[in-house]
């Protein structure tokens, strides 16, 4: 292997390491937010919770975005395609306008449908709340929010590489370039036949599931993603197997577009509802489809994140300066004592600093 070749190798799975270092070290954060959490089906807790974890979120991705500018500056050192100039950096949230506080409850509303279903009597209809949530129901949880975080980071890291490539005149596009070291379950399918494909530097790298693929940008006459892939597959392939190689070439990939996370890859033939018929099955708010973020439209997101958290506190506040331990803004029989009432106004006051940071 060239020396060269030995560099761009020991650069990527540097920069991969790094990138799987931010969604660990976000995941364990978010963990420590929601592990002692016992407020499922109370709104107004579960809304504090995620004010939490949204500061967590915008600490984790302005990394993420750092981490993806270094990569890509470096990557076009090496081929020779450096720009003269870079625009300056946008801290977006990559959601297609879906604030991080809604993101974030998910999970939490996710585990509450499964607790109702099974702890719900079928004879009276009265659900009957758990001391603790079984292992299953956990596992869901943690299922769920690992994918929003994995999802959330390789967007952010994926929209700041595209705006490194475009300031390159000679980028005239990349590819994406797999990790099987960092997939417990092995490289995906989809991301085997996706990587030998060209992408434009004016396509969004279509992500999946829990995608760990990284982006190596490509001019006229440097390719140095195609190699890598090359010997990651040809080790795939070996230990596989030549059945592999056989069901790999009956995958047929197509890219769909996803309202918040924009392209997506899936296998052909896969069930895949569109914005158009979210809208027709939603009973709730009205879903658009994906658009990149500017400076403005954060402003926005944290402007009213900031004014949310201000109205819980002082909806919090007046229910612990009445003394109760019941806050009837969501109702039910369980009462909320009132340290973590203390706990739910720390953690708007976290998010209402956060917004002012962003604000400022």
């Amino acid at each position: 292997m060239a020396n060269e070749e030995i560099k761009y190798e020991h650069l990527v799975n540097t920069y991969a390491a790094q990138q799987s270092n931010v969604v660990e070290a976000l995941l364990r954060v978010l963990l420590q937010i929601w592990l002692p959490f016992s407020w499922w089906g109370r709104p107004d807790m579960v809304n504090a919770a995620a004010a939490a974890s949204a500061v967590q979120v915008d600490v984790a991705t302005r990394r993420a975005r750092r981490l993806s500018r270094a990569f890509m500056l470096r990557q076009l050192e090496l081929i020779g395609a450096m720009p003269d100039s870079l625009p300056p950096i946008v801290d977006s949230y990559e959601r297609g306008g879906t604030p991080i506080v809604e993101v974030y409850k998910r999970p939490a509303r996710q585990l509450e449908h499964k607790i109702r279903q099974v702890h719900t009597s079928p004879e009276t209809g009265k659900l009957d709340w758990p001391d603790r949530v079984s292992d299953d129901e956990w596992k869901s949880f943690t299922d769920r929010l690992t994918s929003i975080v994995t999802d959330d980071l390789a967007a952010t890291a994926r929209d700041e590489a595209q705006k490194v490539m475009w300031a390159s005149p000679k980028v005239i596009g990349y590819r994406r370039v797999i990790h099987p070291e960092f997939s417990k379950t092995g490289t995906c399918g989809l991301c085997v036949v996706a990587s030998s494909r060209f992408y434009s530097k004016s396509e969004l790298m279509p992500l999946h599931d829990l995608c760990k693929c990284t982006i190596s940008p490509l001019t006229a006459d440097r390719d140095l993603g195609l190699q890598l892939n090359a010997a990651d597959l040809a080790r795939i392939y070996e230990a596989a197997g030549s059945n592999y190689a056989e069901d790999l070439k009956r995958i047929k990939v197509q890219v769909r577009e996803h309202g918040e996370l924009g392209p997506i890859l899936t296998r052909r033939g896969d069930a895949f509802r569109t914005v158009s018929k979210v809208n027709r099955d939603s009973k709730r708010q009205k879903y658009t489809p994906y658009k990149r973020m500017e400076a403005d439209d954060q402003r926005q997101m944290w402007e009213a994140h900031r004014a949310t958290s201000e109205r819980s506190i002082r909806i919090l506040q007046d229910a612990k300066d009445r003394g109760t331990n019941l806050l009837d803004i969501t109702g039910g029989d369980k009462p909320i004592p009132v340290k973590d009432i203390d706990k739910a106004i720390a953690w708007h006051r976290s998010l209402i600093a956060r917004a002012l940071a962003n604000l400022s």
